[in-house]
């Protein structure tokens, strides 16, 4: 497997990143997930990903963090350096994360559209003692799992259940099954039923395609 930059940057950058989410939630007043999806909009991220020096290896996690947290507008803790806290849950999620993209060369924006903060903290206490061979595991498990459908999403939002949808609509409930396990393919169903399901759903046809 082509891992995304040099080993020899490997622990630099899973110390930067656990350090960064770390002093981002816990002295910022930053939330985690936002956190993620700032260091993503930013453009750090993907610099970071690429194997970038200058983010990876040479500055603080605080440094990376305060970066991210200007760039995005957002206001930072005078802090200068991190007190001992024992590696918590924060900064684990920013070490494995560092890990996990190096290991498998996929962008951040793309696990973490998968892999949310809030996945991570509930897997804390099974993984962070644990190889980080087992993470990547796990990861890949979830990054292999498919995501619901633009149906089923919808049908949800308007608390109908598969038959309830299927007698609104007129609209079979082995289709509605089909489609929503992705066994049949939504964007050859048949356009009256198509319209039938967006008007019961209250969204334009082209919300239910995949």
């Amino acid at each position: 497997m082509t891992h995304a930059y040099d080993e020899i940057f490997l622990d630099d950058a899973m110390e930067t990143l656990g350090g960064a989410v770390e002093y981002a939630t816990l002295f910022s007043d930053v939330g985690g997930q936002e956190f993620l999806d700032l260091f993503i909009a930013s453009g750090v991220a993907e610099e970071f990903g690429r194997g970038n020096v200058k983010y990876i290896s040479g500055m603080s996690g605080i440094e990376l963090a305060k970066i991210v947290l200007k760039i995005c507008g957002k206001k930072t803790s005078d802090i200068i350096e991190i007190p001992y806290l024992d590696y918590p849950a924060e900064y684990w999620i920013g070490w494995i994360l560092a890990y996990y993209q190096w290991y498998t060369g996929k962008s951040f924006s793309v696990i973490v559209k998968k892999i949310s903060y809030e996945k991570l903290e509930n897997l804390y206490g099974v993984l962070h003692e644990a190889d980080q061979s087992k993470a990547v595991t796990v990861f890949d498990e979830i990054m292999n799992l498919k995501s619901e459908t633009n149906l089923a999403k919808h049908r949800k939002e308007k608390n109908l259940s598969q038959s309830q949808l299927a007698k609104a609509t007129n609209v079979s409930v082995r289709s509605i099954q089909l489609y929503e396990q992705r066994k049949a393919d939504i964007n050859k169903a048949q356009y009256n039923n198509l319209m039938a399901l967006s008007k019961v759903l209250g969204c334009n046809v082209e919300d239910l395609l995949e």
